[in-house]
This record gives structure tokens, C-alpha cells and sequence, in this order.
């Protein structure tokens, strides 16, 4: 049972206490998602909002994906908290389950839950998102950095691409706005974005009906070592598709490689 659930009436010590107890309830948490998945090992994470995924990978290649939500972010030159409910340039499907800790805040009386902005100090961010991950009953969370500040996600499920499930959640599926439930698949977000170009990366075969692939673009960062490595993983964005986006998608390309 979720330790939010212990305080029927919360007064400001009942909540320090709480966000003690919180804390240290998510740092066992992404101990455990550390032990499973290394999820502080990847090369590299790449979230997409839009889809509500963030991706960790290595050499270009996916290994884990995380179903997320967004519970709030800092701001390095406003030294402030944002929840994420409240943050307008956030898509509504990552922020749909941060509402329950606003309700819970309004339900309590506790303030830091319903103001959308408090001032930042090194410890806010995490010490909110792990209320936050009690709350809504997330498996773990991350930080994601950017040149403004962080962004911080709770994983509602957890899964590596090969689909071994260690935490409950799809057999590498995603959740498509217009198809529903679908397997994962993987593009570049150029071909994303415009898919009647060349495609690039192996041929559909019964065995990988939806191979991994990018557009010449990609290819020539491709090319300059042959293979997708540490060298120049970083230099392609991935986008996750369902695979009748990706059929779709490539029906329409004008060479396919």
C-alpha cells in the first residue's frame, strides 16, 4: 500500500515526514531499475513525449523502454519548480497521471502539491517527483537534462526491447493515438516527420517484419563509420512507432534501400 495512504489529514510535519519516507521509497526504486535494466549505464536516453516513451540505448540500437510521465521540471535561471500539470508545452497524454498528485495536495491541504510554481533548491525536484511516484504507483524515475534545467519522469512500466519483462508492462508495445496497441518500431524522426524519402537499413524480412531505419541524411552519418556506434549514435534522433504507422509510413517512401 502506497505510504500516501497512511496520512488521512496531513499536517506540515506529517508531510516532512511523508517526503522523507517518499524519498527514500524511490531511491529503492531506481536501485532496483538500475539492478534490471542499468538504467543509469545506457550510452545514451531519448524521450519522446508525444508518445510518452523515453528510450535508453547504445550504438544506436534501443535495449529498455520506460512508458513515462512527466511530474515537473526546474528551471536554471529561474531557480523554480514547474509541476507538470501546469506546464502548457507539455503534451497531454505524459502529464494525464501528475493530475492525481495535484487532487491529493488539494485533498490534504498540502500546498507544495497545488501551487504550480515553488522556489528550487538542490534536493526539490527529486524530493516532488518521489511524491509524485508514490502517489500515482510508478515504477522508478529519471532526470533528464537539458541546457535550461532537468525534466523529471516517473516509469509507469518498464521493459527491455527484446521483451523480457522484469517489471510488469507490454511485450515491447506502444500505445498508438490512432492504431491503439502495436509493436514498437523505430525511425528516424526525419523519416518520421516526412516519410516520403528514401529509407535506409535492412530489408523486412518474416523475421524482422520492421527493421530499424533512417533517411539518406542519417545514412551519410551512418557511412562515416559503417556501423551505429558511441562515435555517432548521438547524432540521430529515434522516433517510436506502432508497426501500422511504420507499414503505412514506408508504403510511402520513395526508394526503399
Amino acid at each position: 500500500m502506497p505510504c500516501a495512504k497512511l496520512h488521512p489529514a496531513m499536517t506540515p510535519s506529517d508531510f516532512e515526514a511523508y517526503r522523507h519516507q517518499a524519498v527514500h521509497k524511490l531511491m529503492d526504486l531506481n536501485e532496483e531499475c538500475e539492478r534490471k535494466f542499468r538504467t543509469g549505464h545506457w550510452a545514451r536516453w531519448n524521450y519522446d513525449l508525444d508518445a510518452a516513451t523515453l528510450t535508453f540505448s547504445e550504438a544506436g540500437v534501443p535495449h529498455v523502454i520506460a512508458r513515462i510521465q512527466a511530474i515537473g521540471s526546474t528551471s536554471n535561471a529561474s531557480k523554480t519548480w514547474l509541476w507538470a500539470w501546469a506546464n502548457e508545452s507539455l503534451p497531454s497524454k505524459v502529464t494525464v497521471n501528475v493530475q492525481e498528485v495535484r487532487k491529493f495536495g488539494r485533498d490534504q491541504g498540502v500546498t507544495q502539491l497545488t501551487e504550480s510554481t515553488l522556489p528550487d533548491d538542490e534536493y526539490l525536484g527529486w524530493a516532488m517527483t518521489a511524491i509524485a511516484a508514490d502517489i500515482i504507483g510508478a515504477k522508478g524515475a529519471y532526470r533528464c537534462p537539458s541546457e535550461h534545467g532537468f525534466l523529471y519522469v516517473v516509469f509507469t512500466d518498464v521493459w527491455t526491447v527484446d521483451g523480457t519483462i522484469e517489471i510488469s508492462g507490454p511485450n515491447h508495445t506502444i500505445e498508438c493515438d490512432t492504431h491503439g496497441s502495436g509493436e514498437v518500431t523505430y525511425v528516424c524522426e526525419h523519416l518520421a516527420l516526412n516519410p516520403r524519402r528514401e529509407w535506409f537499413g535492412d530489408s523486412p524480412a518474416p523475421s524482422k517484419p520492421y527493421p530499424d531505419a533512417w533517411c539518406s541524411e542519417c545514412e551519410r552519418v551512418y557511412q562515416e563509420q559503417g556501423a551505429w556506434n558511441d562515435a555517432n549514435s548521438d547524432r540521430i534522433s529515434i522516433k517510436l512507432l506502432c508497426h501500422r504507422c511504420y507499414s503505412s509510413m514506408r508504403a510511402q517512401a520513395t526508394v526503399v534501400s
